[in-house]
């Protein structure tokens, strides 16, 4: 099904460009293998439920950024 939901930002997408969407962010954070969801699961949810996953991956995906940015500056600095 591919009906559109409205994101708490106003953002329009559907239930499986949000679970792409994870899945990808997934795949962005360091691991010892690549990640493949099971659509079953992932569909069972909730639209809401995605959104949340996905923001809470984003922020862990930034994080990871700022800390590996921050490591190649002192490296830069010492």
């Amino acid at each position: 099904m591919t009906t559109p939901y409205i994101t708490k930002n106003g953002e329009i997408i559907t239930k499986e460009a949000l679970i792409k969407e994870i899945e990808s962010i997934l795949n962005l954070i360091p691991a010892k293998s690549q990640t493949t969801l099971s659509l079953d699961v992932m569909n069972s949810l909730e639209c809401s439920d995605l959104e949340s996953i996905r923001d809470s991956l984003l922020q862990k995906h930034n994080a990871i950024i700022t800390e590996n940015k921050e490591w190649l500056l002192g490296l830069a600095d010492g």
